[in-house]
């Protein structure tokens, strides 16, 4: 499941992947993240990663996941929320690569995770 959460009147997102993940679950994710673009021009994110059931994930979310690519450009920050080293690799990629500032925090430090968000 995907669950796409916005702290009211941000432009911070949340979004907590666990489970099987449908195309519904990506297609409401990009319908959020449209919406708080349009209001704020920018999004700040929350990624967090639980335990992702990957033969659980439709083709057509994965190709709707590939689509959101586009989003990065409009990425202002990002908080990777997870306990998998390879996810804090591609997290540290994020910063260097697109110049998009990005830290990695422990599933059990998320309530750091949205304060370092909140920072101007």
């Amino acid at each position: 499941m995907l669950e796409t959460t916005v702290q009211s009147g941000t432009n911070i997102v949340t979004i907590n992947a666990h489970g099987g993940i449908t195309a519904a679950d990506m297609q409401h994710m990009r319908e959020i993240l449209d919406e708080v673009i349009r209001e704020h021009d920018s999004v700040r994110m929350v990624a967090v990663r639980g335990d992702i059931d990957f033969a659980d994930i439709s083709p057509r979310a994965l190709w709707l996941d590939l689509k959101s690519a586009g989003y990065i450009k409009k990425l202002e920050r990002l908080a990777v929320v997870t306990d998998v080293d390879w996810e804090a690799k591609v997290s540290e990629w994020t910063t260097e690569l697109l110049h998009v500032p990005t830290r990695r925090f422990h599933l059990d430090e998320r309530t750091a995770a949205l304060a370092w968000i909140s920072q101007p």
